[in-house]
């Protein structure tokens, strides 16, 4: 994190383990890392694949594969964004990028300027790509153009949620008719359709190209569901420490932080940690929890201390209180705000304590 206390550090061993794991389930490989690689450092992380000889990469925007281009990254890349400009569109075909057409905008320019199209397909995600029912219009205008489609995407709206007849198989019936008639057309397509959730629970509606990205990242897709535990063991590669800033006692009914939002209910001893909500740790109601499961915490010597109050702009306190013993916890001593070695702050824990997803806890909080 720019400019901050907060130290981002990544485990490529982890990263290695996970990547091995995944492997077991699909044979072709599609490492998503938009949103800089969900914060772990997009040109790091692409390297880092690229040694392990993955064929293709996903980034969310046309800027960020143009970044890993920049960096060196040689393997196919896609925009699940896609392009906007004519003069991206230009920008991305100069640097061989695979362009996206989900609309008949971004197709009339992928047709002006692409050598390499994928045809995004909304099946029932409502948010980019073309209805199944257009598809033979979208083949005719690229046959017309005399050019050729390489790459049918999709995103299953639903891959997470567990049901044997539920939205996921109505996308994937929906779907059918549109990827047959793209295979016909176009016989050396490829297809990719869903994320992490999908690889795990439903390999068989994967495509041709498993497209997945917090998996990768040690997150469970599935945390949650009935088929939670079908997950392969995998390890988290991200985490995130920021150094205790003061010490400092309280007595009983003294109170910390904006609006005295935390009153001593016997004499406590708090830690302020360097970072806050500038740096992506949440501000949340939470910590007024009258279950302790719902505070948030942070790891300090294998301990779990629960946060004190409001967190703040660059700061947030901690108890410390069961654990200090006045010596053995000193300014400076760095505080595990995301994993740790010993009883490790997860992803999932976090994202149970500010109620939202471990995406988003990782966007966050990454570098």
């Amino acid at each position: 994190m720019k400019n901050a206390f907060c130290k981002v550090h990544i485990d490529f061993d982890a990263l290695l383990y996970n990547f091995k794991q995944i492997k077991l389930l699909h044979p072709h490989i599609m490492p998503v890392i938009k949103s800089n690689a969900y914060s772990h450092g997009a040109v790091d992380i692409a390297k880092f694949f690229e040694k392990e000889n993955v064929e293709y990469f996903a980034t969310g925007t046309i800027y960020e594969a143009l970044e890993l281009r920049e960096h060196g990254i040689s393997k196919e890349i896609i925009p699940l964004l896609g392009a906007l400009t004519d003069e991206e569109f230009i920008q991305g075909e100069k640097a061989d990028i695979v362009s996206l057409a989900h609309n008949k905008e971004t197709l009339e320019k992928a047709l002006a300027h692409s050598s390499k199209i994928a045809v995004k397909i909304n099946s029932g995600m409502g948010r980019l790509g073309f209805l199944p029912q257009d598809i033979d219009e979208v083949i005719h205008s690229i046959k017309k153009a005399g050019k050729t489609a390489k790459y049918a995407l999709t995103h299953y709206a639903s891959a997470d949620v567990i049901s044997e007849q539920g939205y996921m198989q109505f996308q994937a019936e929906k779907l059918a008719p549109a990827v047959a008639a793209l295979k016909s057309a176009f016989p050396e397509i490829k297809t990719s359709f869903a994320n992490s959730a999908g690889l795990v629970a439903y390999p068989e509606y994967m495509g041709d190209i498993a497209r997945v990205g917090m998996i990768f990242y040690g997150g469970n897709p599935l945390l949650g569901t009935a088929k939670e535990e079908i997950t392969p063991l995998l390890k988290p590669a991200l985490s995130l420490t920021a150094p205790i800033l003061s010490i400092n006692r309280l007595k009983r009914g003294e109170c910390l932080s904006y609006m005295q939002s935390f009153t001593a209910e016997r004499d406590t001893i708090a830690a302020w940690v360097g970072i806050g909500y500038a740096n992506g740790y949440r501000r949340s109601n939470r910590v007024f929890s009258q279950d302790s499961s719902f505070v948030p915490h942070m790891s300090i010597q294998g301990r779990h201390c629960p946060v004190l109050g409001y967190v703040t702009m660059q700061m947030t306190a901690i108890d410390i209180t069961d654990i200090y013993d006045g010596n053995n916890i000193k300014t400076g001593d760095e505080v595990y705000v995301l994993g740790g070695s010993e009883n490790p702050i997860t992803p999932e824990m976090l994202a149970k304590w500010w109620n939202t997803i471990p995406h988003e806890v990782l966007t966050s909080l990454g570098f």
